[in-house]
């Protein structure tokens, strides 16, 4: 059930997006509530931005929430401003990490986070997080190894000219801290040893990252690579997939994606990229998002080319778009921290409720899905009891 502060928190990320002006405020607002539910969902900065536009209008100026406003407002500010001075940070961390791969002869291409904050309205008011790379060789390279892969020639360089060592103890990246933000060097796009089905979609996902990039430049004249529009709304979209079936997925997370798609709508092949999304098995899930994007943010339907075999998805799932969002909005994973028998007993517990989650994601049966991740721990011990 959507509750009345995260009505609000949805009016106000439309006036921020430009979807909507509608700048009315209710007479009594719980401004404490709706600022912890904005972070909790990782947008505070947009929904600042709509309160600001909506507390500017004519139509509240007179209002008393204009007096509490000052009395709250510091925090909000607050916040912005320290997303806007990490976005900065992260910008140049990415732009010299960059730098310092094409002199050693790799291209990086990066995942999500900067690159999806191009598509917002304000991109240094998108939350950063992790920087996820993916490396290739570039042509011109003088490092010709055939037997290692370019994330592990890499990693050798790295430490031998930086003097940092990646922590491999994970499945599908390796891990190391530069200039104090953490770097995840995938050399996969997703975890091959969770599922059996992400082996063959992992082949898809590699192969159209070498048939289409785009290239990106920074002023420092460094160039990152970023993945193809088709790629990126398969790969996020995926991504969002597997948080939401594993764990939970967030407001910013759904916004990144939709974001993305209204962009680069009219650069993808959608015959293609539905017919991968059922073929992965996420399309029911995906079209929770499509719905989600319209019904509550107001994005236009038309710009994700919907098949006419789901033309009244919105109609016949109303029960499963309702649940999805409401597992976003308040999400039942709890504490699964910990390590040993309390972390599988944890893990096991969220598994099991989450089962409902999984058969919209994935195509694997439950028992194949089970075995799998048994043994996916079993390979990196160190994900259940520590190191």
């Amino acid at each position: 059930m959507v509750e009345s502060n995260e009505k609000i928190l949805f009016e106000q990320i439309k006036v921020a997006l430009g979807k909507s002006t509608d700048f009315a405020l209710p007479g009594t607002l719980n401004w404490d509530t709706l600022f912890y539910v904005s972070m909790k969902q990782c947008v505070p900065a947009i929904v600042l931005d709509g309160l600001n536009k909506s507390l500017a209008s004519e139509r509240v100026q007179n209002s008393e929430e204009l007096d509490v406003w000052q009395t709250r407002k510091l925090k909000w500010f607050g916040v912005m401003l320290n997303i806007e001075k990490q976005y900065a940070k992260h910008e140049s961390t990415i732009a010299d990490l960059a730098t310092f791969y094409q002199k050693n002869g790799f291209r990086m291409m990066l995942l999500k986070g900067y690159g999806l904050s191009k598509y917002w309205p304000i991109p240094n008011h998108r939350p950063t997080g992790d920087i996820d790379i993916y490396l290739m060789n570039d042509d011109s390279s003088t490092i010709k190894n055939n037997n290692q892969p370019a994330w592990k020639q890499a990693d050798k360089v790295i430490k031998e000219k930086l003097g940092i060592k990646a922590d491999d103890s994970h499945h599908h990246h390796t891990v190391f801290t530069y200039k104090g933000t953490m770097v995840e060097n995938h050399f996969d796009f997703v975890n091959v040893h969770s599922h059996h089905s992400n082996r063959w979609i992992e082949k898809e996902f590699k192969r159209l990252a070498l048939v289409e990039y785009e290239e990106y430049s920074f002023c420092n004249g460094s160039k990152i690579v970023l993945p193809s529009p088709l790629l990126n709304c398969l790969f996020v979209a995926r991504h969002n997939a597997i948080h939401f079936a594993a764990e939970h997925l967030n407001l910013r997370q759904l916004l990144d994606w939709a974001l993305l798609v209204e962009n680069r709508h009219r650069d993808v092949d959608w015959c293609l990229s539905w017919s991968l999304c059922k073929q992965m098995g996420m399309e029911r899930f995906v079209l929770c998002m499509v719905a989600i994007a319209v019904e509550r943010f107001s994005f236009s339907q038309s710009i994700f080319h919907i098949p006419d075999e789901h033309t009244n998805f919105f109609n016949d799932y109303y029960t499963l778009i309702d649940r999805v969002l409401d597992n976003i909005l308040h999400p039942t994973d709890g504490d699964s921290n910990g390590k040993g028998l309390v972390y599988i007993v944890k893990r096991f517990k969220l598994w099991r409720s989450n089962l409902w989650k999984h058969r919209i994601v994935y195509t694997d049966s439950i028992l194949s899905t089970f075995l799998a991740q048994l043994q996916s721990h079993l390979m990196k011990p160190s994900t259940i009891f520590g190191t």
